[in-house]
């Protein structure tokens, strides 16, 4: 394949390239307070989740043809997309991760229309621990805040000087069936628990437990809730109707719905509602597709719902609900014909009677195969339409993008085709991103992740640039024309930079495969794993199926990096030769990634020095000493030391702040200035204790170096060290 080639900034030229450079500059010399949202040259437009495979998804609008530091042979410019959640714990906003894209300059050559364009990116915040029971509706607020070339802030309310920010309530997937979720139902839940206390210590209840899957609701229970909430009946029975109307036999359709054959008893008029169904397309009464954009670099297809009613949606989040479903098209000639069907992607939606005013934003997402048979030159701007049409409880056609169903609409968005040599049928490997970070976004020289490229922190709340990993560095990509599962064998190996000494990075891969839900195979995920001593598995994703079959994060491997410090590569080793051999006959690769490893944390001395132990990276004194009395007005003083290769910042905390009032420690923090800043071996502090209550207090030292862990950017290593003093009269 071919790959872009990485070269430095060009001069810009443009007033409006001269515009945002002055900009920047001006940010750099602390000349401009940011106060407003500049959305000239790219917007967030969306945000959705999709509860059952936990993800969370961004579409971003690139408006202008340049002002993005060059065409798509060079690097461009990076799109910063900073995802946040309020989980409602009154702890405000968390930052849950950061991912970004590459916009480039592309003019609007031919005279079609080449903008806005659409780029979607997503990523996969850790729920696991938030989920609640299907009794309780959880709908925390995400917001997104999106910044080109500068990291967004790590404070949720600042604004980025290029960009804006967006929030969205969301729904979070319940946990699993469990006798603890049943007794959660019930008013007097601790007098059970107390009175059958005995039987119940004797099970485990928070086992699963195994339920009917998939089982639909019965109308009969749903349509004196329907009527007072003035769900149509059309909307009720929509399902069940169409189906028939489609030609579905009634006795398969029956076997599901009860309630088919008692229309007459519900007093629902079969033939009316066939009539307005008939009739009817396109309705956005109670679902409505807003957004649909391209994650360029992984070739995939993503799209945002609005869900805007409390009800008419089969059923709560203990039931079986319904499915939105959105099927994707491409215009691969930009002539007005949307001739390829790509597939369609789903997402289960539920009553929610705690709806928000604005309504819910669910999100689908799909890999698209075909887009790498399209593949272009970077010298040549590939932009194409896509089309999605919404579907509610039934798919849409597969035959024709035209074609709108009662409940839903079609949205179509000019995307940007990564640029490379095109697919056809041999196998090909790519790696999409290493411990949570898109290549594009790995510098090519220095090998760390977010380069700054000159553009540095210059205030403590700001996220870190030019990182390392550490710990779990989880690898994602895909095997294109894989075949059947199991076809293909593929490990993902590393060696140290510039070697030849290839190890695989795991000997055990877990897969979750994604499912496009139905009534033969009622479960969203399938997990499997396999184990091998030589590192060799069978890859399980299937294309030769309709709706395709997909690891859920395009995960290829989980690198335990242990304590491996330094320069290293990466990559994708696969073969069709299935004699099982340890060392296959016939190999290919993947293109190599470059990274660099930090498993060393900060050594804190343990001792309440009276001055700095040099033998540590992480002290902190207090030059009067430990523990003593001082009394107000006087001027504390002492020394402080933070050491690290990634160095971030170190952060200074007096508490309690409810007796401090304001006072805080002169410097209260410090942000690495350069690429090879390794933080400070003996800095001085003060504290001026005029404005303290007479009261004890501690200084605590924090300090974290710039390491991703376990391909989580919220993770880097920190640690800490505290001492004390009082103030007297």
């Amino acid at each position: 394949m071919e790959t872009n080639k990485k070269t430095p900034l060009k001069a810009n030229t443009g007033d409006a390239i001269l515009l945002r450079e002055q900009h920047l500059v001006n940010r750099l010399n602390k000349k401009l307070k940011l106060a407003k949202k500049n959305t000239q040259w790219e917007e967030l437009t969306c945000v959705g989740y999709h509860p059952q495979y936990s993800m969370l998804v961004a579409v971003v609008s690139i408006k202008e043809d340049s002002g993005y530091n060059g065409d798509l042979c060079g690097p461009g410019c990076t799109e910063y997309i900073r995802f946040f959640i309020d989980w409602g714990d009154g702890a405000g906003f968390e930052n849950v991760g950061l991912t970004s894209f590459q916009a480039h300059d592309i003019h609007e050559i031919p005279r079609k229309p080449q903008h806005p364009l659409h780029y979607m990116v997503y990523l996969y915040p850790d729920v696991m621990k938030k989920r609640k029971c299907c009794n309780v509706e959880y709908l925390p607020k995400v917001r997104a805040v999106l910044s080109r070339n500068v990291i967004p802030s790590l404070d949720p309310n600042v604004l980025p000087e290029f960009g804006n920010r967006l929030d969205a309530n969301i729904q979070i997937e319940h946990l699993p069936l469990t006798i603890r979720c049943l007794l959660n139902k019930i008013p007097n839940e601790k007098d059970i628990l107390n009175k059958w206390k005995q039987l119940l210590d004797t099970v485990d209840i928070d086992a699963t437990i195994p339920h009917a899957k998939n089982k639909t609701v019965a109308w009969s229970t749903l349509i004196d809730k329907y009527k007072k909430a003035k769900v149509p009946d059309h909307r009720l029975v929509y399902e069940g109707v169409k189906s028939l109307m489609a030609g579905v036999e009634a006795q398969i359709f029956a076997s599901l719905q009860p309630d088919l054959a008692n229309l007459d008893k519900l007093k629902i008029d079969i033939s009316k509602v066939s009539d307005i169904i008939k009739k009817i397309s396109g309705d956005t009464t109670y679902e409505e597709l807003v957004c649909v954009g391209l994650n360029t670099a992984t070739d995939t297809l993503g799209a945002i719902i609005h869900v805007k009613k409390p009800c008419g949606y089969s059923g709560n989040l203990c039931q079986a609900g319904s499915r939105e479903y959105v099927a994707f098209w491409a215009d691969w000639n930009n002539d007005g014909i949307f001739e390829s069907y790509l597939g369609h992607a789903l997402v289960a939606v539920h009553d929610i009677s705690t709806i928000p005013e604005g309504g819910l934003f669910y999100s689908v997402s799909l890999p698209a195969d075909d887009i790498a048979k399209h593949l272009k030159s970077c010298k040549v701007p590939n932009i194409i339409r896509i089309r999605a049409v919404l579907s509610w409880a039934l798919p849409p056609s597969t035959t024709n993008p035209d074609d709108l169903m009662t409940w839903g609409n079609r949205r179509d968005a000019l995307v940007q085709i990564r640029p490379g040599a095109p697919i056809g049928n041999e196998l090909v490997s790519m790696i999409y991103d290493v411990g949570g970070v898109p290549i594009d976004n790995i510098h090519h020289t220095t090998y760390l992740a977010c380069p700054s490229a000159g553009l540095l922190p210059t205030q403590c709340h700001e996220g870190p640039w030019d990182r390392p990993f550490g710990g779990g560095v989880r690898v994602h990509g895909r095997i294109y024309n894989s075949g059947t599962p199991g076809s293909v064998r593929f490990r993902v190996e590393y060696a140290e930079h510039g070697t030849t000494d290839w190890k695989p990075i795991a000997n055990s891969i877990t897969f979750q495969l994604q499912h496009p839900a139905t009534s033969t195979h009622p479960e969203y995920i399938d997990t499997v794993t396999f184990t091998s001593d030589n590192g060799w598995v069978p890859y399980m994703e299937d294309c030769t199926v309709n709706p395709h079959i997909y690891e859920r994060t395009a995960n290829l491997g989980l690198w335990n990096t242990g304590i491996l410090e330094g320069t290293f590569d990466i990559r994708i080793a696969f073969t069709t030769d299935m004699t099982h051999d340890p060392n296959p006959t016939t190999i290919d690769y993947s293109d190599k990634v470059t990274i660099i490893l930090d498993n060393t944390t900060f050594t804190v001395s343990p001792t309440p020095n009276p001055t700095l132990d040099m033998s540590y990276r992480l002290d902190l004194v207090i030059t009067g000493g430990d523990c003593h009395a001082y009394h107000i007005g006087e001027k504390i003083k002492g020394h402080l030391r933070v050491l690290d290769t990634h160095f971030w910042r170190w952060v200074l905390e007096l508490q309690p702040t409810t007796h401090a009032h304001g006072t805080h420690a002169n410097p209260p923090c410090r942000s690495y200035i350069h690429i090879l800043d390794e933080g400070d071996s003996d800095a001085t502090w003060e504290i001026d204790t005029s404005g303290l209550d007479t009261c004890g207090y501690t200084l605590t030292l924090w300090a974290y170096d710039r390491a991703i862990l376990h391909s989580n950017g919220v993770i880097m290593h920190q640690e800490k060290k505290a001492v004390g003093f009082s103030v007297i009269p």
